[in-house]
């Protein structure tokens, strides 16, 4: 550890390292949609929203519909990316009944 220089790395804030890394994924899955629930500026979603507008979905204030969102869309074959924040409860509900593959968001 002694050999690691403390200069070498950068220091981000997660909320934007997580951002940089949505728009990573996206440019390395097409089939990748981030959903979004009216927080693109505090989590950073934004990011990818500027590169992908078209696989970017506010959802608004409705977390727990933006989860079903988000079952839907895998049933289409599209992978979700995003933050679900406490909405994760909703997940075993929408997702188990639906029996569906989603990835992606803290919590995961």
């Amino acid at each position: 550890m002694s050999d690691v220089k403390k200069d070498a790395v950068k220091k981000v804030a997660t909320r934007e390292a997580y951002g940089n890394a949505l728009a990573e994924f996206g440019e390395a899955y097409p089939d990748m949609v981030v959903l979004d629930a009216d927080l693109a500026a505090a989590t950073k979603t934004g990011v990818f929203k500027k590169k992908f507008p078209e696989r970017h979905i506010d959802c608004g204030i409705a977390e727990a519909n933006m989860m079903g969102i988000a079952a839907g869309l895998s049933l289409t074959g599209m992978q979700y990316g995003g933050n679900c924040g406490r909405t994760c409860n909703h997940r075993q509900d929408t997702f188990c009944q639906q029996l569906c593959h989603v990835c992606g968001g803290p919590g995961f």
